[in-house]
């Protein structure tokens, strides 16, 4: 008799569901490679992509193209204010791909905030302590990182790539030239390409 699968679906178990079931729901997206699955013999539930769920299959490698993944960006995020809606909304995502247009429309919003920011300090008189300034800096600390990391993966570059920039001036041209490299047209380990 084949052992029942149970999955984690916003937080409640679902199940039980037999092999068959089971396959038709990876094949038809309802239990993707990081769904948490469960069967008896299991010591703890498990991402669907660290275990040996379907049948005859071998567990699927930690580094393997996140095929099933959708592109998690906001449908405007090449785009002005889609590009800060999105850096915001995806500021601790380390994990996918951002396109150039989402990266330097962010750097743009980047230097506007912070130019803002400059002038409010001027004009409340904290000018030389620059209050506003560092709380604007601080906000955009992380999700700087986080799109800057996105974008190496999107030209299939760990984003260990990043700690370059601890090397003066070479570190900041190599990752000029990195980001302005165009989007590699193939599913890599961060998932498939990004809409454009």
């Amino acid at each position: 008799m084949d052992k029942e699968w149970y999955y984690a679906e916003d937080g409640t178990s679902k199940g039980p569901l037999n092999q068959a079931e089971f396959d038709a729901l990876v094949e038809n997206g309802t239990i993707r490679r990081d769904t948490l699955v469960w069967q008896e013999g299991m010591e703890d539930w498990l991402p669907l992509g660290t275990t040996a769920t379907r049948t005859g299959q071998d567990p699927m490698p930690p580094g393997a193209p996140r095929v099933d993944a959708e592109d998690p960006a906001r449908e405007d995020a090449n785009s002005f204010m889609g590009a800060l809606k999105d850096g915001f909304a995806r500021y601790v995502d380390f994990r996918t791909r951002s396109t150039r247009a989402q990266f330097w429309w962010w750097v743009v919003w980047s230097v506007v905030l912070g130019f803002a920011a400059s002038i409010v300090d001027s004009l409340l008189g904290l000018s030389e302590v620059g209050a506003v300034n560092g709380l604007v800096s601080l906000v955009l600390f992380l999700p700087s990182i986080a799109i800057s990391v996105r974008r190496l993966h999107d030209i299939g570059r760990t984003g260990w790539w990043y700690l370059i920039i601890l090397v003066p001036l070479v570190g900041w041209i190599v990752l000029i030239v990195f980001f302005c490299t165009a989007t590699k047209e193939e599913v890599n380990q961060w998932g498939p390409p990004p809409r454009r």
